[in-house]
């Protein structure tokens, strides 16, 4: 018997899918609701004409496709985006691995932006809740900047939080870069106008409350204030519809891009991947260890696909970083 998922916005286009791809003799398994999707239908048929001479490619193809749905329920991705990913996978007439088989969907549906390595005349502003990561990630780009001999500019707004200046004052000590604060909007302003001429400029802000607007209106005027990208800091291993209300609220404050931070204590994705597409964000690195000088890797569908799908060795494994930047 061969079981095929469709999912459309209404009832009467699912059974068109269904009726095109399987014939009139399919018959209907089952029907659901998807909240802002439509319908999803799987229908099933006791003989598939299609394949009935083919007893190579189909059903290795097919096993393919089972095991990278079993990682992506393992990384609690909502059904919503999971079927997405599906129903792009299951057009594949072959795949060389389940790991590229799913970058393939993963290319469809998400866009790779990795931070670039230089960025005047505009500041990468790293934005995001409470205990993100966002100190870490500033020093972790200064860091690689510093390792490929660029002249690096580190501002600091968050001036509220006890030790926040002194957590990132002990890292840019290390890298031998200044440290600049800026209290307010015209602070900021004019400690840019001071540094402009580095070729790359890193704002560490202050932690932000994704559900108070003051908060999010706060942050706006700041990077109002100067040039600049405001890059989200989400981590893995949060709940998905909370990483799509964060995701949405630094939207909706100028976010494009968003970095995947806690890989090192998380070993679920799913929340982190419905919150870059519910905010409609580009995937552009991830933090994976604590060390300043390490594991920030950019994404791409292949390195994100290795991060997904465990290591044949064993099933629960993690990918080394070395793994994940082959």
């Amino acid at each position: 018997m061969r079981l095929k998922t469709f999912t459309a916005p209404t009832m009467t286009e699912a059974m068109a899918l269904v009726k095109e791809h399987m014939g009139t003799d399919a018959i209907i398994v089952s029907t659901q609701d998807i909240p802002g999707s439509g319908v999803r239908l799987t229908a099933a048929l006791d003989r598939d004409p299609d394949f009935e001479d083919d007893v190579g490619p189909a059903p290795a193809l097919q096993e393919q496709l089972d095991a990278v749905e079993a990682a992506l329920t393992r990384h609690n991705l909502p059904e919503r985006l999971r079927i997405r990913l599906c129903d792009l996978m299951a057009r594949e007439t072959a795949a060389a691995s389940e790991q590229q088989l799913l970058a393939g969907a993963l290319d469809e549906i998400f866009d790779f932006s990795p931070l670039p390595e230089k960025n005047t005349p505009r500041a990468l502003a790293f934005v995001g809740p409470p205990g993100s990561g966002k100190t870490l990630a500033v020093a972790k780009t200064a860091a690689r900047a510093v390792m490929k001999k660029r002249k690096v500019a580190v501002l600091s707004t968050d001036y509220k939080r006890a030790g926040g200046i002194a957590q990132l004052e002990a890292f840019t000590k290390i890298l031998k870069i200044d440290l600049l604060q800026a209290k307010s909007p015209d602070d900021l302003k004019a400690r840019f106008g001071d540094i402009r001429d580095a070729d790359v400029i890193l704002i560490d802000t202050a932690s932000c409350n994704p559900y108070l607007e003051t908060e999010i209106g706060t942050l706006c005027e700041f990077m109002k204030a100067v040039p600049s990208e405001p890059v989200l800091v989400n981590p893995a291993g949060i709940d998905a519809y909370e990483s799509a209300d964060i995701a949405n609220a630094f939207a909706d404050g100028g976010a494009t891009r968003v970095m995947i931070s806690r890989l090192d204590v998380a070993a679920r994705l799913g929340g982190a991947l419905y919150g870059a597409d519910a905010g409609n964000l580009s995937l552009c690195n991830v933090s994976m260890t604590a060390q300043v000088a390490d594991g920030l890797t950019a994404l791409s569908p292949l390195a994100l696909a290795k991060l997904l799908i465990p290591s044949h060795r064993a099933e629960t494994a993690k990918p080394s970083f070395s793994e994940v930047v082959k």
